[in-house]
């Protein structure tokens, strides 16, 4: 999602409009994630609408609220603790790993980096992996059929970002100021597929062989990883066409269990 789809979703959960006019965000939202019901030039909403809309925040890694405006250790008032309503120390900060641009950034084996997202935008990257969770950012050399979808070519992995931990903010918008193609790197569940249908200039779903990724979710049987999120996510994932999509939430329907990267086979 973009700021502006991110603030809306935002504004409509806390101030519960009844109908809004079928234009802009408001009709994308009614025609793409199924957000209201169109009545002429308006759109109408209900009480699960609301629900629905905070569903959308969350199952994309973005809080119910934008940050508050707050300050650096730094900045601290005289007279309170340096700590107290300060911004976490990675605020505006994004964690990448580079693959293949040794004469820009070189990333340790089994680690990441941590930087401002205008600098990593400036990295001479030619695709964006978005990956879900930090651990397999911090391992991407584990699982080797990656490479079949970097096409030898320089790729900046960043982490998508969690609450508390390297924001989604800053990756949010290190992801819209790009211009390059993006590679989903996400869980295989409801949510995953999701974050992953809504990532602008994808190229890319980034998932292990069938055989194999149904093979290593059936022998690991999260089947809360499908329930947790099948509901919420539902509404949005029916109305995908892309055919990528389209094909493993078919497959994760049958399945009815889902896998997280972290078991993913190598």
């Amino acid at each position: 999602m973009n700021a502006a789809e991110v603030a809306f979703l935002r504004q409509f959960v806390a101030n519960r409009p009844t109908h809004r006019p079928h234009v802009g965000v408001a009709a994308r939202m009614a025609d793409c994630e199924g957000l209201g019901l169109v009545r002429g030039a308006r759109v109408v909403y209900q009480d699960r609408d609301y629900t629905s809309a905070a569903n959308i925040l969350l199952t994309r890694g973005f809080d119910l609220k934008a940050p508050d405006e707050a300050f650096s250790r730094s900045q601290s008032p005289r007279g309170g603790s340096e700590k107290t309503g300060a911004l976490p120390v990675t605020h505006g900060l994004v964690a990448v790993v580079a693959i293949g641009m040794v004469h820009a950034l070189a990333t340790p084996p089994g680690s990441f980096v941590a930087m401002k997202w205008t600098e990593a935008l400036a990295l001479p990257y030619q695709a964006l992996l978005v990956c879900e969770n930090l651990e397999p950012l911090m391992l991407l050399a584990k699982y080797r059929w990656l490479t079949s979808f970097f096409k030898q070519r320089p790729v900046l992995a960043v982490f998508r970002g969690a609450p508390g931990m390297f924001g989604n903010e800053a990756a949010a918008n290190l992801i819209a100021a790009d211009d390059r193609p993006t590679l989903a790197y996400f869980d295989f569940d409801p949510k995953g597929l999701s974050m992953a249908a809504s990532l602008p200039r994808r190229e890319s779903l980034c998932l292990p062989a069938w055989p194999d990724l149904q093979a290593a979710a059936q022998l690991a049987r999260r089947d809360h990883l499908f329930s947790n999120s099948v509901f919420q996510c539902r509404p949005h994932l029916d109305r995908i066409d892309d055919p990528d999509i389209a094909l493993a939430w078919s497959r994760l329907k049958v399945l009815a269990m889902g896998l997280d990267q972290e078991h993913f086979p190598h």
